[in-house]
């Protein structure tokens, strides 16, 4: 019974020619008719030189495809998009595309078939833009390699000399993103290398004939103290510049009375801090410039608001990492000021007091320091580096001291600046300076002497940080000098005193 239902259903869908592409299309069909998937199909096997599904179909059945390729619509061909593989369809509905391609009509797409040794050779023909293209890139290449120079040639000519000897890796792929042109999926790849224009038993390169013309020579890169000396040195700007700065640090300046409305921090927990910043900048090699505007912040801070004690420390590695922020190119991490305090203030503590501190300063951090007017004095009066280290010297020890708070940074520098050229035996402060920067030597008096005693006592001071800094043969060993106090008296006796009269031996 079941046998009899099964053939006479294979009967009746022989009968009717059960349409296997209608059974099977979506439900949402792009076509308006079943009349339209018909030509569909046919064109396209048409225009693709496909064989029917059915292999053993007969010549009238082909020449009924080629019939109606002939008599389809030209919006069912399929070609290819100009530089694209992709397949294009206009709509069948006879209405203009909406976009138009200039594609020449006689360029089909064939399929791939198997070549066997009998297999004749299709020529491509020139409407192939692909292989147009490539042709004239091969045919640009050897243009370039005619217009290279003998020597060039020669060379490239040599490295690509087949070696003498060679190795080669074989190894089996099968994998379908490789050529699809290549019909076998396994092959075998040599590689090759060539060692023909390198000697292996010879440590001497092959000889390369470069021309003068083609080599290229890159300009040096100016240091930190190149760059200064063309600012302070420079004669169009450099007297602009001072006159700015001048006017600049009277702004902003801090108190040395700030200690009097201080409840809980007195100056010699000042002396403790910056004694301990110049360690820190030692340990990370900051700027001497860095070192003084940390000192300028905390003192800036302590003038206007009262800092608690346990705060105190907080404030100044604050302090520290905002002015290495403005001065250095590569400053430490904030991580590294949390470790410098051993952990005692925290990342996000620091960063809370920084954003406390800058609003407070109305975010004026630039101001000229005792450091910045000392590096131009010393490059208008050509300072050597054992002078540069003795001025630097000087003017770190007046961050000590909360009274040199009382006079300008201008006259501190200069003050140091007249006390080094004294112990160098130099002219103790020339006019073309008095005429540069309009600062005369009474101006300085009181600051020279207090340098003086400064350096003397620096040697027996409780606080040796920066004294051992300037001992260390890198910094010429100047906090080593005697001070020149017998000099200084000589030039200027009414602040020194007179320098004492030598008895002569009795005879």
């Amino acid at each position: 019974m079941t046998g009899n239902f099964l053939k006479n259903t294979f009967l009746n869908i022989l009968s009717t020619g059960f349409d296997l592409h209608r059974a099977c299309a979506p439900r949402k069909a792009y076509l308006s008719s079943a009349c339209a998937d018909d030509r569909l199909a046919t064109s396209m096997r048409s225009a693709l030189s496909l064989k029917p599904n059915n292999a053993s179909s007969t010549a009238p059945n082909v020449t009924l495809h080629k019939a109606a390729a002939t008599t389809a619509n030209a919006g069912g061909k399929l070609t290819r998009q100009i530089g694209s593989s992709n397949l294009r369809r206009d709509i069948i509905t006879g209405e203009s595309p909406l976009i138009k391609f200039d594609v020449k009509e006689n360029f089909e797409v064939f399929e791939d078939v198997e070549q066997n040794e009998n297999a004749v050779v299709v020529k491509e023909t020139d409407n192939n833009i692909i292989h147009e293209l490539e042709r004239k890139m091969e045919e640009k290449k050897n243009e370039l390699k005619f217009m290279e120079p003998r020597e060039a040639y020669d060379m490239m000519s040599r490295l690509s000399e087949p070696p003498s000897e060679a190795f080669s890796i074989s190894t089996n792929y099968d994998d379908d993103d490789f050529d699809k042109v290549s019909v076998a999926s396994s092959f075998t790849t040599t590689v090759r290398a060539s060692f023909s224009a390198f000697r292996m038993d010879s440590c001497e390169p092959a000889p390369v004939d470069l021309k003068k013309d083609t080599v290229v020579h890159l300009p040096k890169v100016p240091t930190k103290e190149e760059r200064d000396d063309a600012m302070f040195s420079s004669e169009e700007y450099a007297q602009d510049i001072f006159s700015y700065m001048m006017h600049r640090q009277k702004k902003y300046r801090p108190n040395a009375d700030s200690f009097l409305r201080q409840n809980q921090v007195n100056e010699e927990m000042r002396t403790i801090l910056i004694d301990w910043f110049s360690d820190v900048v030692n340990e990370y090699n900051l700027d001497k410039e860095t070192f003084h505007l940390a000192v300028l912040l905390v003192d800036r801070i302590l003038s206007f608001l009262h800092v608690d004690k346990h705060q105190f420390q907080l404030v100044g590695t604050t302090a520290l990492m905002i002015a290495a922020k403005y001065e250095e190119i590569f400053p430490p991490e904030i991580q590294d000021f949390s470790t410098i305090t051993d952990n005692t203030y925290g990342v996000r503590e620091i960063l809370q007091m920084e954003a406390f501190m800058l609003p407070r300063l109305d975010f004026v951090v630039s101001l000229p320091t005792a450091s910045w007017f000392g590096a131009s004095f010393g490059k208008r009066m050509k300072f050597t580096l054992k002078m540069n280290r003795t001025l630097s010297y000087l003017l770190d020890l007046s961050l000590v001291d909360i009274d040199f708070l009382r006079y300008q940074p201008s006259e501190v520098a200069a003050a140091a600046a007249c006390f080094t050229n004294v112990q160098h035996d130099k002219e103790a402060w020339p006019e073309h300076m008095v005429d540069f920067t309009g600062i005369t030597t009474g101006a300085f008096l009181d600051v020279l002497s207090k340098l003086h005693r400064m350096y003397i006592c620096s040697s027996t001071s409780d606080y040796k940080s920066l004294f051992n800094k300037y001992c260390e043969i890198d910094q010429k060993e100047v906090a080593l000098m005697s001070a020149p106090t017998d000099k200084l008296s000589k030039i200027f006796p009414t602040i020194f005193g007179a320098p004492p009269n030598k008895k002569k031996p009795i005879e």
